[in-house]
């Protein structure tokens, strides 16, 4: 299992790379919309980056939760927990 900081740290890298997003400006409580200006389209690209960067499926419902990057990080830890 993966910790929280390698998850937030590999989701963030892929704000930067996908989104040209500055690294320093992203952290776990950044907004996806409000804060790191995505829009409804960016978010389900971020959401499918994020399901092959972790080899997860994220149902659309639970994706309209997603708010912060911690939402995001709180998921795929979830999701990835050897169980």
């Amino acid at each position: 299992m993966e910790s929280t900081e390698l998850i937030e740290e590999r989701i963030r890298t892929r704000l930067v790379k996908k989104f040209q997003k500055p690294v320093t400006g992203i952290t776990k409580e950044s907004r996806l919309i409000q804060d790191l200006g995505l829009d409804s389209l960016d978010t389900f690209e971020l959401l499918f980056e994020v399901e092959a960067e972790f080899n997860i499926t994220i149902p659309t419902a639970d994706a309209m939760r997603f708010v912060k990057v911690q939402d995001v990080v709180d998921y795929v830890q979830s999701k990835t927990k050897s169980g």
